[in-house]
């Protein structure tokens, strides 16, 4: 299926590698080009040189406020238009509630929150004078229902979901959508860092405690970047155009509720 995005323009947030990795493979499959960011120049030189051509890398902590405003100015001087941002980011620090401190609050707030609407608010303008965009937000199953050990995700991740929620609807008219993705157990570093919080295991190494997680699931394995990355490359098509302010899960099966 041709996706109809071929030349356009994207961002994305914490994009090296991982699910925001995968959401610039599939789109620069498409024929989109991409600024991919993240905090490790030499990931990000080596994630662009396997996207190819089409990728452009530049260094920048989205926690910081200095750095997205950076980021924001350099992807726009490079692309010429932004009409496609994926948002993401790592994991806030990780702990039960009383184990996270008020600094802890913060930083996960700047880092998972902050950064995601500070880049929208800044490539809204443009999306809407051009009457397309697709916003993306990679949020987590924490945003569904809460899980072990993760006080921060479960807590801000729902609060995001509900901000692009709002977004989606109040840009309804213009031709920008924003919708959030909602992932389960794939197969990332991210996961494997959580992952004996997330099965309440710290005597087992963290790749056991990522296949016990994944062995919760009715699929009984890890979700591959490429099938997130297939998500949102649609949620960013011109076929998605009637789809906005809504939350997708993927996760094979993981999540037991209907809604």
């Amino acid at each position: 299926m041709d996706l109809g995005i071929a030349g356009e323009k994207a961002l994305l947030l914490a994009s090296t590698k991982g699910l925001g990795f995968g959401c610039a493979k599939a789109l620069v499959e498409e024929g989109v080009k991409v600024v991919i960011s993240g905090r490790t120049p030499e990931t990000g030189a080596a994630a662009a040189e396997n996207l190819g051509a089409n990728a452009h890398f530049i260094a920048a902590d989205i926690e910081r406020r200095e750095d997205r405003a950076r980021l924001f100015a350099e992807a726009k001087a490079h692309l010429g238009a932004i009409s496609i941002l994926v948002t993401n980011a790592g994991s806030p620090p990780i702990g039960a509630f009383m184990e996270v401190s008020t600094d802890d609050w913060s930083t996960g707030f700047e880092l998972v929150v902050a950064s995601a609407v500070d880049l929208a608010r800044r490539c809204v303008p443009d999306m809407v004078e051009a009457g397309f965009g697709r916003i993306v937000n990679i949020s987590s199953l924490s945003a569904k229902e809460t899980t072990r050990g993760t006080t921060l995700a479960n807590s801000l991740k729902p609060g995001l979901v509900g901000a692009f929620a709002t977004l989606g609807r109040e840009l309804a008219e213009t031709g920008v959508t924003a919708n959030s993705i909602m992932p389960g157990p794939f197969d990332t570093e991210l996961l494997r860092r959580v992952a004996n919080k997330l099965v309440g295991r710290d005597d087992i190494s963290a790749e056991e405690a990522a296949e016990i997680y994944a062995q919760q699931g009715p699929m009984k394995r890890l979700g591959r970047i490429e099938e997130f990355g297939a998500l949102c490359a649609f949620l960013c098509s011109r076929h998605a155009g009637f789809i906005t302010a809504q939350s997708y899960v993927i996760d094979g099966g993981h999540v037991k509720s209907l809604f």
